[in-house]
């Protein structure tokens, strides 16, 4: 009679990790992509920012001082 309970134990506990696998969460590659791609334009645009906040104060100081 044990080893028939220990079956039954065993199988309940197969069963509880097959349903614990299929209700993970699945990636999806184009999400991912998706986000990389906004993220690098994210950084082109902060570059451009920084470039232009530089040459703008450069310019200003550059007319101030020619004055």
């Amino acid at each position: 009679m044990q080893i028939k309970s220990s079956t039954k134990i065993k199988l309940n506990n197969n069963q509880s990790n097959h349903n614990g696998l299929s209700n993970e969460k699945k990636v999806d590659i184009n999400i991912l992509l998706n986000r990389v791609k906004s993220e690098e334009k994210n950084i082109i645009k902060k570059k451009f920012i920084v470039t232009f906040g530089v040459a703008g104060s450069l310019l200003i100081t550059g007319l101030i001082t020619a004055l």
